[in-house]
């Protein structure tokens, strides 16, 4: 055999690589199927490599088909690249000619929700010269789109079920689709866009400045969102704002609570998804996609979005009037409900009194007998954003008070009939411990020290008790316990050592003694019930792998906490037995702070007997020291704690809206 005939018989196809990339498949001999096979499989792999432009496709119209693909393609996933997940050619099948060959292709694409679109196409390969060349036309990128719809691009999008809702105590819907109102601006529509904007802003609550440069630099028909309403809260301002040229409306559902104000930080919000947001969840959520950005909305976003589903559509761009045509459809599933343990009425009536704080505030309630939070208040002048009732970490100032004195119960021989001095100061260790205004009590009953809330008391009373059995009375009433409420929370700390001065700074909530209201409500019910129940607050949830909101520091200047514990619910955490007789005797002591005490604003309240304690926490280094005001107590079966960040004396500033809380809950 000659050298000629061998070289035509063994090699059969050879891919030569020019200056400008192109790949050509070259015959020889007559392998044609050969040659066929290795064009069919390169173009698989340029596709799915989103290399098309290497190839050197058949002459066409189309002067540049790889990036005639891409524009096809470029609005199904979210790279928005036209790079398939897989591309599969099968037997090529030669026309009679012999000028064409047909390969048919399986086709895969990633698509949200971890769905797979697959489907069946054909690749032509036409015969130039010595090669095989790929032929453009859109039927290979689907074979759908031909006739009218050789022009049409294609378009992947998410489709929602119904969100789960949130369920509260006694099987109350507490957050479910509502319907809201988008108002917004085309600029086409305006006569006089600044004109537009300004009388916009005097009826609606959004920056006006901010809004105009918006509106400028969006295009001249595009919708520019203003504000979302309420159907309730446009309805009072339609009106006004619906003959202002220019103004735009929108409605759909949103997933919301039953008011604005209703427990807004820890149910948090669902819109459109940010950056981070997608980012952060790895493929389920995509662009543009509706998902919860804050609280419960966010960390548990995934159970009740459901699973999502997926259409893809072909569209013509001059038709906008037609409708797409569907080429694949998954349905979505719907969102599963979350059972929450917030009570709606007490959380309306939290909502209410909060909402008459004059600074920043928070309040916790909890059923004394289980540990659920019935409650999760936040108010003050624009105070309703950051949950500090759960994630504060403030000194919890005289409200400790009641640990120290179930410690000094319970390992210092104390009782409520013992004589213990009251004096205007003590010095410990270099320190001067000083009463509120300089109170001065002298000798008198350990009761009458709790009821007035005698500093020097406490502080001549630490020599009793070591600061870890401190620690350790103050830990079987909640504090530093592990997190079971479902959601991020601060539970309190209490170190266990320290030197003479911090342990009788200790013994008053300061030193390094840190708490949330949550911390101290839970340590009043467990005084209540003789037993610690570790609060909980979400029943069947599933936190989504990503959704963890960030925490910040909020606007009082208090760090919010450093997780303790993650959303997810922690193991189940064993009640605690309190020592029966010093839980009896604590329960009187804090009886007495509002029948004869600094609490008795409290006496009259609707609802039965109060029992409770107030505290005033000295914070930061200002001279004299700025305090925040506490109040904690229960009720019946009801425990709460109230702050007020930078409120003065407990007295003054905690009780009174404890005061409408419970008023407004008897009436």
């Amino acid at each position: 055999m000659s050298r000629r005939v061998l070289i035509s018989v063994l090699v059969a196809v050879l891919v030569l690589a020019g200056a400008g990339g192109a790949a050509l498949y070259l015959l020889r001999g007559s392998d044609q199927s050969g040659a066929q096979t290795t064009a069919a499989t390169a173009f698989a792999r340029a596709w799915t490599g989103g290399n098309l432009a290497t190839l050197a496709f058949a002459p066409s119209e189309t002067k540049d088909p790889a990036g005639a693909v891409q524009k096809i393609t470029a609005g199904l996933t979210s790279e928005k690249t036209d790079k398939p997940a897989e591309v599969t050619a099968g037997e090529p099948a030669e026309s009679e000619s012999g000028e064409t060959a047909s390969v048919p292709l399986k086709v895969s694409w990633p698509l949200t929700g971890d769905q797979q679109w697959q489907y069946d196409t054909t690749l032509t390969l036409v015969k130039q010269d010595d090669a095989w060349l790929p032929e453009y036309s859109p039927a290979l990128v689907h074979p759908q789109l031909t006739g009218a719809l050789a022009t049409a691009t294609l378009e992947a999008s998410t489709l929602t079920g119904r969100r789960g809702q949130i369920i509260g105590a006694g099987e109350k819907v507490l957050v479910e689709d509502r319907e809201v109102v988008m108002v917004g601006l085309q600029k086409s529509r305006a006569d006089n866009l600044e004109q537009t904007v300004n009388q916009v802003a005097g009826i609606v609550d959004v920056d006006g400045a901010a809004l105009l440069k918006r509106a400028k630099a969006a295009g001249d028909d595009v919708f520019v969102e203003v504000i979302t309403l309420r159907r309730a809260a446009y309805d009072k301002v339609k009106d006004q704002l619906q003959p202002i040229p220019g103004t735009v409306f929108q409605t759909k559902n949103l997933s919301l609570p039953p008011t604005s104000d209703f427990a807004r930080p820890l149910f948090g919000t669902v819109g459109t998804a940010t950056a981070d947001i997608v980012k952060e969840s790895g493929g389920r959520v995509q662009a543009g996609d509706e998902t919860g950005l804050s609280g419960l909305q966010r960390t548990y976003d995934e159970q009740l979005s459901g699973t999502p589903g997926v259409a893809v559509t072909a569209a013509v761009p001059d038709q906008k009037e037609t409708e797409p045509t569907e080429l694949y459809r998954a349905d979505p599933t719907d969102g599963e409900n979350l059972e929450v343990t917030i009570d709606q009425e007490v959380q309306n009536a939290a909502d209410k009194a909060l909402g008459s704080a004059k600074k920043l505030a928070g309040l916790v309630a909890i059923d004394t007998a289980t540990g659920n939070i019935l409650a999760v208040a936040n108010g003050g002048p624009n105070g309703n954003s950051y949950n500090r009732a759960l994630l504060g970490q403030y000194p919890p100032g005289s409200t400790f008070k009641v640990a120290s004195t179930f410690g000094l119960l319970e390992f210092g021989g104390m009782t409520a009939n013992k004589t213990v001095a009251c004096p205007a100061t003590l010095a410990v260790g270099g320190k001067t411990f000083k009463n509120a205004e300089d109170e001065v009590l002298g000798r008198v009953k350990f009761a009458d020290d709790f009821a007035h809330s005698c500093n020097t008391a406490f502080v001549g009373s630490a020599r009793l008790i070591s600061q870890d059995e401190l620690a350790e009375a103050a830990r079987s009433l909640g504090y530093g316990q592990p997190n079971a409420t479902g959601v991020t929370a601060y539970l309190g700390q209490v170190p266990t050592e320290g030197d003479a001065v911090e342990h009788a700074a200790s013994m008053i909530g300061q030193s390094k003694v840190l708490a949330s209201p949550l911390t101290v409500a839970s340590a009043s019910a467990a005084v209540a019930e003789g037993t610690w129940h570790a609060p909980r607050l979400v029943l069947n949830g599933r936190p989504s792998s990503t959704g963890e909101e960030p925490t910040s520091e909020d606007e009082g200047g208090q760090a919010s906490a450093e997780p303790t514990a993650s959303a997810e619910t922690s193991a189940e955490v064993e009640p605690v037995k309190l020592d029966a007789a010093a839980a009896k005797t604590l329960r009187s002591l804090m009886r007495g702070v509002v029948t004869n005490g600094t609490a008795t604003a409290l006496k009259g309240v609707p609802g039965g007997p109060v029992s409770g304690k107030t505290g005033t926490a000295e914070y930061g280094s200002d001279v004299p020291p700025r305090t925040h005001a506490w109040f904690t107590g229960f009720q019946g079966d009801i425990a709460f704690a109230v702050v007020v960040e930078d409120g003065g004396f407990g007295a003054e500033t905690a009780v009174p809206l404890v005061k409408k809380f419970l008023a407004d809950l008897a009436s």
